[in-house]
């Protein structure tokens, strides 16, 4: 016995349909009972039900008109009907009925026994029809799926095939063993992903550096040709921003400015370019590159006082100590700076500090204020822009414009080619950085700061022929030590391959 469906009865006969409530509920089953064609067709549009017993004449729409409206609607039409009607003995009915998909046809003085027998026998096909599309169904879930697969790297347990791996049939053991392969090849395909990212990234990372590390060594020949920090800085910035904007407007990824925008790329502008590069030219006319080289790798130290004060970042045990391990490599450094001759070089040093200060500002500013829609070599080319509307009226009222067109009148053009390659290194180290943190992840973008202060002392002691004592090595130990202690946040170790990449955070030490 098929029990527990729902059963609509359609019959304008008060009579006829109060029997076949009564005698269809007393099978067990939940049944809603309407007068007329109308009535079915309205109450079917509102509820589900498992089949219908449907009377032929009735006043309005019949029971062909109910028929012919359930064949058209393809979420009616798998609806089991039994046409129960005094026309049994009229064999054109029958048969129109069954035409229109009647399953069964009978008499208004059915026997109980045949009405039980033939509600059973609908039901049970109903339910065997409802199993078969499900099974169909589940069989175009794990179709599609494999061609998901196959079209890419995508993580399995993203398909939902759990419940289809939870049958005790055939298909059920199909996507168990397809689940579990599919898992395994994702693993092993995500690992030789990770391992190519890392391969890349080494080498875009090794480029980053000794590209980026070029800058320190670049100002302290800038500062030696033109004591003129703010002029400097002006020049840079233009170049920088003609090559971003450059960049920016063949990808088509300028953004639509405004107040608050503006604002805050004259915000960055401040930090990096006034209290960092302008500080970096104005210091190295009296530090070495080595020691420029030193001091800028605070910023990591920085950021991640601010981070934490701010809950950006968590500030633990091992990286407190971190902190103050880097505290005490930059103090050492301050130390060493009175080997070097000249008036008050520790002054200077502390004076240096500024820039590294300046960038942290700019990185932690970046974090929490850039938009995610906004594409950041275009956002650098306007922070550049930014900064040549602040610096240039501080170059006029200091008089330190800067006509590269005189600087040739010596013919040697060091200055000018100076100027070139830093902002060519500025604009080149954010493009670099982009493609580091997107091929190689966050954590090979938070150890370029290594790579760019070893960088920055080879480049002074090849172009300049600068030399570090002991002790700045040993400094330079104590800073390592510190960065590794503090480290990147946890969470930005993890790569997810179908995740969306993450915002690119501020390149580290890019003049």
């Amino acid at each position: 016995m098929v029990a527990g469906a729902r059963i609509l009865v359609v019959d304008d006969q008060l009579t006829h349909r109060r029997k076949l409530d009564l005698a269809v509920r007393a099978l067990g089953h939940d049944v809603v009972a309407v007068a007329d064609g109308t009535d079915a067709i309205q109450t079917l549009r509102a509820s589900s039900f498992d089949l219908i017993l449907l009377d032929i004449l009735m006043p309005e729409l019949d029971g062909f008109d109910v028929m012919e409206f359930l064949g058209k609607d393809p979420t009616l039409r798998d609806i089991p009907v039994i046409v129960i009607s005094a026309l049994d003995s009229e064999m054109d009915s029958v048969v129109k009925a069954i035409k229109l998909g009647a399953q069964d046809f009978l008499p208004k003085n059915y026997d109980p026994v045949l009405l039980k027998a033939r509600i059973d026998s609908s039901l049970e096909k109903k339910r065997n029809r409802d199993r078969e599309l499900e099974y169909l169904q589940q069989v175009n879930r794990l179709t599609d799926a494999a061609a998901i697969l196959e079209r890419g790297l995508v993580n399995p347990q993203r398909l939902q095939l759990e419940d289809m791996s939870e049958r005790d049939d055939a298909l059920g053991k199909l996507a168990s063993v397809f689940s579990s392969m599919a898992q395994q090849v994702y693993e092993r395909e995500k690992r030789l992903n990770q391992q190519i990212r890392t391969l890349r990234g080494i080498g875009l990372l090794l480029a980053t550096g000794v590209v980026t590390g070029l800058g320190v060594t670049l100002s302290r020949i800038a500062a030696a040709e033109a004591p003129q920090p703010f002029g400097i800085v002006l020049w840079v910035n233009i170049i920088t921003m003609l090559i971003c904007f450059t960049s920016a407007f063949y990808r088509g990824r300028m953004p639509r400015m405004n107040k608050s925008l503006m604002g805050f790329f004259l915000l960055w502008a401040f930090f990096a370019s006034i209290m960092g590069e302008a500080m970096v030219f104005w210091v190295a006319q009296h530090l070495q590159a080595s020691y420029i080289a030193l001091i800028l790798v605070c910023e990591g130290f920085l950021v991640f006082a601010f981070a934490s004060v701010m809950g950006i970042e968590k500030a633990s045990w091992r990286r407190l100590l971190g902190f103050a391990v880097g505290l005490a490599g930059v103090s050492m450094v301050i130390f060493v700076t009175q080997k070097i001759g000249g008036t008050n070089p520790w002054v200077w040093a502390l004076m240096a500090l500024l820039a590294p200060l300046g960038y942290a500002l700019r990185s932690i500013l970046i974090t929490i204020k850039l938009p995610d829609d906004v594409d950041m070599i275009a956002a650098t080319g306007f922070s550049s822009l930014g900064a040549v509307i602040l610096v240039l009226p501080i170059v006029f009222l200091r008089d330190e414009f800067i006509p590269l067109s005189s600087v040739f009148s010596d013919g040697s053009g060091v200055l000018v080619l100076a100027i070139l390659l830093f902002g060519i290194i500025s604009a080149a180290g954010v493009t670099m950085r982009v493609h580091l943190i997107r091929s190689a992840g966050a954590v090979f973008a938070s150890q370029s700061s290594f790579v760019i202060t070893f960088a920055g002392i080879a480049w002074g002691m090849i172009l300049l022929g600068e030399t570090l004592p002991k002790e700045a090595w040993f400094a330079l130990m104590l800073l390592v030590v510190g960065l590794l202690l503090v480290g990147p946040k946890e969470e930005a170790e993890a790569v997810d391959p179908l995740a969306t990449p993450a915002r690119v955070p501020a390149p580290d030490h890019e003049l």
